[in-house]
């Protein structure tokens, strides 16, 4: 996008060479520090909602790297002569560019180890008391080393409770620009207007993640069964536990999202030979499993008909041999083999309450 309007905003140090973004609220152009030549990214205020926007995501950014969260893009407010943020230029790549070709397996593994990163990054701020509230791929910039940024926290809000009752927390109002995000990661809870919370910024990252894994955001026609014909079980779980629909099935806060991811790291990170190890070990389970349900019901196959054999030959050649079986019936009486132990059954033996004892 360029602009070559005659009104070209004017900023003291800094050179603006084009516009990159337009919204109703800001503008976004890239330029340059006139002293240093340093690139940069400006954020320009085109209406009074969007200056309170500029100011709380200037104090929010601020906070956080105070903190010492690393992954932000720090934003140096100005108001001379209009309102706007100058923040380092990290480039133009986002992680909606490394989502849109079409990428293959092991793709998606790095998209996916990009994404817990950025995971890791939303818990920190959860914990320090702040929410980001506008996440999606747009808003992670990929340096040129491939590490995520977070960035846009105009519609960040600090989380009110009794430990974050602090001067930050409490210099911001909840309405102070409104509340908005991006609809298509806005929770139910959201478009009801219900008051933002942690699990908001879930929602958002469960969306991500389904981009990431299935090339497409939720669609709520998708059964929990058709997800695991694709997925495997464990992936879908957190998925479904980041989507639900009520803000009380939902995973509350980041780090309970991260908790899970991390329980499951291998299967969405894994590349080349490990991915391919991983998903045959997977396979060779179940063939396993498979193997002796087999064996334990094809044995009791195999012997009831050998059983059945005998009893058509003892018939056929002379009733009188029936007393040859005899001593078979009587030792199945007693003695019975079904196969090998079930997990169940093993652990009934060790507690002595196999046969129904203490």
């Amino acid at each position: 996008m360029t602009d070559d309007r005659a009104d070209r905003p004017t900023l003291p140090g800094i050179e603006l060479l084009e516009l990159r973004a337009r919204t109703n609220l800001n503008e976004v152009w890239r330029g340059v520090r006139r002293d240093s030549g340093a690139p940069v990214a400006v954020k320009l205020a085109v209406a009074a909602s969007g200056q309170d926007a500029l100011r709380q995501e200037a104090k929010i950014v601020h906070a956080l790297l105070e903190k010492g969260l690393a992954g932000v893009v720090p934003a140096e407010y100005r108001d001379d002569p209009v309102p706007h943020l100058v923040l380092p230029w990290k480039g133009e790549r986002t992680l909606r560019d490394a989502l849109g070709k079409a990428p293959g397996a092991d793709a998606r593994s790095r998209n996916a180890a990009t994404f817990l990163e950025v995971v890791r990054r939303v818990a920190r701020a959860h914990r320090e008391g702040f929410l980001h509230g506008d996440l999606k791929p747009e808003n992670v910039l990929l340096d040129e080393q491939g590490r995520p940024w977070l960035t846009d926290f105009g519609m960040a809000r600090a989380i009110r409770s009794a430990r974050l009752e602090s001067h930050i927390s409490l210099s911001m109002s909840e309405s102070a620009a409104g509340w908005g995000g991006t609809l298509h990661y806005l929770p139910p809870e959201g478009l009801q207007g219900e008051a933002p919370a942690p699990s908001w910024d879930v929602y958002a990252l469960g969306v991500m993640l389904h981009e990431i894994l299935l090339g497409h955001r939720p669609d709520r026609a998708a059964t929990p069964e058709r997800l695991k014909s694709v997925l495997p079980e464990e992936v879908v779980e957190v998925l479904l536990a980041a989507l639900a629909y009520s803000p009380k099935d939902r995973l509350r806060s980041a780090q309970a999202l991260l908790e899970r991811l991390e329980s499951i790291g291998s299967e969405l990170t894994a590349t080349g030979p490990v991915r391919w190890w991983l998903r045959s070990r997977r396979f060779a389970v179940v063939g396993l499993a498979a193997f002796f349900v087999a064996l334990r019901y094809g044995t009791m196959l195999l012997l009831l008909a050998g059983y059945l054999g005998i009893l058509g030959l003892v018939f056929t050649v002379h009733p009188a041999f029936l007393a040859a079986y005899l001593p078979i019936l009587a030792v199945h009486a007693f003695v019975r083999w079904e196969g090998p132990e079930t997990m169940a059954e093993a652990e009934a033996r060790r507690r002595g309450t196999l046969f129904g004892r203490k």
